[in-house]
């Protein structure tokens, strides 16, 4: 059954692994997230001529009126290879039991154990060395030689792990996560900003073009790559064209989702306020394009994403923090970077509230009879979701990386947890490379049921692809949007 040309949704997939091919990952998202078709998927290969990358493609599937771009960040990741990964590494491992998050404990118990046990029986042997050898050599030489093959041993051990460790494909993600997020080095600093804006510079070129609808689907360190970048676009975008003279009731809509807010802020566990808060999404952001604003992204999806340790990795608490008695300070520090409007939550925070404001306020996310919502609040207009493969505290089997995201960011987040997908969900540590490795199972709790009910990828009810994106209106707008290129000049 083919659709309507005229209404189109594209899809931005941005990947989370590192050491791979452009293209390597995207056909196996897309079978995961197209129904298949009588004669299996349907989608065909097209150039994109909307960036500078000759190995990049986008796949269209017609009988949809879907298109697929994959957001390719290998190249632009030009850091040192293991830069922040050792101040990372002792953030998640010098910590009590009771502070380290569940998802990781079954690993921070086998390295440990993995550390220790060796160095305990070689300690045991220095003891009691120089009491069950008796060959008549002085106690002291064999303590002394005992102590050296301890020594030498147990240094090589320290310093040989780290670098096995780095090595290995399990660990591949958490690498990622500390390269990306490190704040010392220089390089770090300028490939950060590289890939960042080169996804903000697709996303806006999108704007711009046929689409009535765009998803962004962050998977692994993607998912913090695809926030980054979908706040900076809010950020330049949220004014533009927001009350035109043909629309003078402003945005009607805006008081009903900041009660949906109040409400799911004071009931977070409440399933039917959620629902009613994401149906207050999508209305405000019918709404807000009625208004000319060109936002067109309606959903953002997280699979597997580091972001649920992001307390650790974005507010940086003390190295040694994690061995005090309470835990309290690497909350405090990353509730400080979203008063500062650092990271953005869902529901926003309010707009109205000061910096120094640590009870939360009413909802207020912006002027409704201008037409003008504030710069903290993309996810006023756009859902979030998050799916990923869940660890039982203990165990190394699952995604030691995915996981809750709504305590840190927000009740406003519908958070999944994978039921399906067996074999994949029980992988240790490799579960997290496997969210798209079986798209053709479509039963109830698989990755391909749940991405396919999120996206909702055939339902075009409320999309308008009349809607073309307006340019800046100088008389809303006192400022010129640049592009990332135009800002490095």
């Amino acid at each position: 059954m083919s659709t309507d040309n005229a209404v189109r949704t594209a899809v931005v997939f941005v990947h989370g692994l590192l050491e791979r091919r452009p293209m390597d990952n995207i056909d196996d998202f897309a079978k995961t997230v197209l129904p298949p078709q009588e004669r299996g998927w349907e989608y065909y290969p097209r150039p994109v001529e909307i960036t500078d990358s000759y190995e990049a493609r986008r796949y269209v599937a017609p009988s949809t009126g879907v298109e697929l771009y994959e957001y390719d960040w290998s190249f632009l990741m030009t850091s040192t290879r293991y830069a922040g990964f050792m101040p990372a590494l002792a953030r998640l491992f010098l910590r009590r039991p009771g502070h380290v998050p569940d998802q990781v404990f079954g690993i921070w118990r086998a390295v440990w154990l993995v550390l220790l046990v060796p160095l305990a029986v070689l300690l045991v042997l220095l003891v009691v060395g120089g009491f069950v050898l008796h060959t008549g050599i002085a106690g002291w030489i064999i303590g002394l030689v005992t102590s050296v093959v301890v020594l030498s041993v147990g240094l090589a051990v320290f310093r040989m792990a780290p670098r096995a460790l780095t090595r290995s494909f399990l660990t591949t993600g958490f690498v990622n996560v500390a390269r990306y997020l490190d704040p010392m080095a220089p390089e770090s600093h300028a490939a950060r900003r590289a890939i960042r804006g080169g996804l903000v510079d697709l996303l806006y070129t999108l704007h711009q073009g046929r689409y009535a609808r765009i998803v962004v689907v962050g998977h692994g360190i993607g998912g913090y790559i695809a926030y980054d970048a979908l706040t900076t676009l809010w950020e330049e975008m949220h004014e533009l064209r927001a009350a035109p003279a043909e629309s003078p009731d402003g945005l009607r809509s805006l008081g009903g989702l900041e009660a949906a807010a109040d409400r799911l802020v004071a009931e977070p566990d409440s399933t039917g306020a959620l629902d009613e808060f994401q149906a207050a999404q999508f209305e405000l952001w019918q709404d807000y394009r009625a208004q000319g604003n060109p936002w067109r992204i309606t959903d953002f999806v997280t699979i597997g994403t580091p972001m649920a340790l992001a307390d650790l990795f974005i507010g940086r608490p003390p190295i040694f923090g994690g061995l005090t008695r309470t835990d309290n300070r690497r909350h405090e520090l990353f509730d400080r970077l979203v008063r500062r409007g650092v990271v953005v939550r869902c529901p926003p925070r309010s707009e109205a509230a000061p910096v120094d404001a640590i009870e939360p306020e009413p909802a207020s996310y912006g002027s409704g009879a201008s037409g003008v919502l504030g710069a903290q609040s993309p996810f006023a207009v756009t859902r979030w979701s998050n799916i990923w493969f869940p660890v039982r505290r203990g165990s190394i089997r699952g995604d030691w990386f995915g996981g809750v995201l709504r305590s840190l960011f927000g009740p406003g987040i519908r958070e999944i947890a994978v039921s399906g997908n067996l074999p994949q969900r029980l992988r240790p540590g490799a579960a997290q490379t496997s969210y798209f490795r079986e798209p053709e199972r479509d039963a109830e709790g698989d990755v391909a049921f749940l991405l396919r009910e999120i996206l909702a990828l055939e339902d075009h009810s409320g999309l308008d692809s009349s809607m073309s994106a307006p340019e800046p209106d100088p008389a809303t707008v006192g400022r010129v949007v640049y592009r990332s290129w135009q800002r490095s000049m």
